[in-house]
Order: C-alpha cells, then sequence, then structure tokens
C-alpha cells in the first residue's frame, strides 16, 4: 500500500483483551493482527506486512512515511516488542561440549549465555556482520565484527 491518502486513514488500536486491531481505508476491521518486517536487517522501516492470526497478509506498508504519528509509534512499538534480537557487544568464553557449545556473551542488554547447536547456526551477515541463532531460536545479531575486541574476533574466528 503506497497511497499516502490510504496510508494516513489506516488505524491500529490494541481492543479490551489487548489484541491489536486494524481499521483499512475502507473500513474493514481485523482483530489480532500481527505485524512482520520481510526485511528487518537491511530496511527496517520497510515492506511491513500486516497479517492475520493465519499468517495471511491483509495489507503491505512499502514504508512508514505517511502513517498517523499515533498509528506508525504504535506500529514500530509493536514490531519492537516481536523481534527480540540481542546485539552480542563481546564474546566472553565458548565451552565446547558434545554436539553444542555454551556460549558466554555481554550484549546490548546485559550478560548472557546460550547453546549453540552447531556451526550451521551462525551466519555472516553482508560484509562484516553475523547472525547467531541458538538452540532454542532466539536470534543473537553482531553489527561489525571489526568493532568487536581481539579475544572476542579470535573466537569468532573458528565458526565463520
Amino acid at each position: 500500500m503506497n497511497d499516502k491518502a490510504s496510508v494516513a486513514s489506516l488505524r491500529l488500536y490494541y481492543d479490551a483483551f489487548g489484541h491489536l486491531v486494524l481499521v483499512t481505508p475502507d473500513g474493514q476491521t481485523t482483530t489480532d493482527v500481527v505485524p512482520v518486517r520481510a526485511f528487518p536487517f537491511s530496511t527496517p522501516d520497510q515492506w511491513i506486512s500486516l497479517c492475520d492470526q493465519s499468517g495471511r497478509e491483509i495489507l503491505c506498508l512499502t514504508d512508514l512515511d505517511g502513517l498517523a504519528p499515533e498509528t506508525r509509534t504504535l506500529l514500530q512499538a509493536e514490531l519492537a516488542q516481536r523481534e527480540f534480537i540481542p546485539h552480542i557487544l563481546r564474546i566472553l568464553r565458548v565451552v565446547e561440549g558434545g554436539g553444542s557449545d555454551q556460549w558466554f556473551v555481554t550484549t546490548d542488554r546485559g550478560d548472557d549465555s546460550f547453546e549453540l547447536p552447531g556451526e550451521d547456526n551462525i551466519r555472516r551477515m553482508g560484509d562484516d556482520g553475523a547472525l547467531i541463532i541458538d538452540a532454542h531460536g532466539i536470534r543473537y545479531r553482531i553489527v561489525s565484527v571489526r568493532k568487536l575486541d581481539a579475544p572476542s574476533r579470535r573466537i569468532l574466528r573458528q565458526y565463520l
């Protein structure tokens, strides 16, 4: 959806049960809407799908420009709440185990530890980033490998 007049009349709000409700410009109301970023790392404020609980897309926003300020704020807050992706700032140590390794890291949310089931769970992102997916499916992001301290880079080099 990229018609600015239509985007401006789009409404999002929470109902009495805390479910996200979408009202489209033509008046269609959908309860329990789930916003999903198509490209969360490369273009986080573009190509936002609003889906029903079955995962069917109701509409897609090409960008957030033109949304009413309160709708934009609510949508960004909902996306942030759904996308828990801590950024690894430092790798403290890795304890190798039988089939999986235990990682101890410092993130932008504090110290953490997680189990890495295999080297396939570490992926390069662009020229200098990395994405690590733990045994529970939680994603950890390294924005810049070069900006990590030397001991962290040394540990990471074994996996990339």
